[in-house]
């Protein structure tokens, strides 16, 4: 449905965009993620030909977006990160005026109806959308996005300004709208891209550093093994002890546990058995466990991990407290 091929985008000599090739099938929620600057909005804007890319080729549908530019517009609704709203038009007079300007003609009463009930918006509708909250104005936006019954969604922070009821109702309406439609979503909440999206797109310095699922993207990532300990003791005694294991590879401590207690994950080669010689380890010394719990890699470090590695920096990931 979406493909990109060698898409590269300069802004004189800064380069937004270096050699980015992915495609989107029919039914995919994909989940675009990456530091702000990193080319997400620049790549959208390619997509939905509100820009030129410098190189490389771009379709949508089996339109190429430069040769037909309208075809490809007809099948997207965009959400960018900023709507230019008309602040002083009542929100049915907005919705009207976008149904109008997308032609809907026969279909226009059935999508009114739709989009309205779909984002909530009856009670808002005799309203000037100066006046209205952010959430409000957001779903709005979305209002416009989705008015024309489009096949292609490119959504750009679609949950931003929205309460924690709004955002379920959002995420749910996202996936029943990709039973039917291709999905990008670009988002900076990561748990939202983890619960919604079918694939996620890492994007850094203009380029795709990691393409797959979740659980893909964590074994890319996920070299080790990892534990949490927390006993109560000092540091230089958890020491004397965890320094007897040969499978461990690299410990980091944990600085906010409390004190009086001595915690850290221990990271060690996922192919070794490491719970049976730590429990021993621990009823020889002794100690009195706090907390000990198997701990597996989360979004948020997945993505500090591939972004780090991408721009040739290291990254230390600690996480606080226990497991996440």
């Amino acid at each position: 449905m979406i493909e990109l091929k060698n898409v590269c985008k300069d802004y004189g000599s800064t380069k937004a965009l270096v050699d980015v090739s992915f495609s989107v099938k029919k039914g995919e929620i994909i989940g675009f993620v990456g530091p702000n600057g990193a080319g997400k909005s620049t790549a959208m804007r390619i997509i939905t030909t509100y820009t030129a890319p410098t190189s490389g080729t771009v379709s949508v549908g089996g339109f190429n977006a430069l040769e037909n530019p309208l075809e490809v517009r007809k099948l997207i609704g965009y959400l960018p990160e900023r709507v230019p709203l008309y602040s002083d038009m009542l929100v049915s007079e907005y919705l009207a005026f976008i149904a109008s300007a997308r032609h809907l003609n026969g279909t226009f009463e059935k999508r009114m109806n739709w989009v309205i009930d779909a984002c909530g918006l009856t009670s808002v509708l005799n309203r000037k959308i100066e006046v209205l909250s952010k959430g409000f104005k957001q779903r709005v936006c979305l209002a416009q996005a989705l008015i024309h019954d489009p096949d292609v969604l490119i959504l750009d922070e679609p949950t931003s300004g929205l309460d924690p009821l709004q955002i379920i109702g959002i995420r749910n309406l996202i996936k029943e709208l990709a039973k039917k439609k291709t999905i990008i979503l670009s988002t900076h909440i990561l748990s939202e891209v983890a619960s919604v999206a079918d694939r996620i797109l890492m994007i850094n310095q203009g380029q795709i550093v990691a393409d797959g699922s979740f659980d893909k993207l964590v074994k890319k990532v996920s070299d080790s093994g990892s534990v949490y300990l927390s006993i109560k003791g000092s540091k230089k005694e958890f020491e004397s002890g965890i320094k007897s294991l040969s499978d461990i590879q690299d410990i980091s401590y944990d600085e906010t546990a409390p004190r009086g207690q001595t915690a850290a994950h221990l990271y060690y080669n996922p192919k070794a058995d490491l719970i049976a010689p730590l429990n021993e380890l621990i009823r020889s010394k002794k100690w009195m466990v706090v907390d000990l719990q198997q701990e597996q890699i989360s979004l948020e470090e997945t993505f500090i991990r591939l972004t780090s590695n991408s721009s040739g920096k290291t990254t230390e990931v600690k996480r606080e407290g226990g497991a996440k």
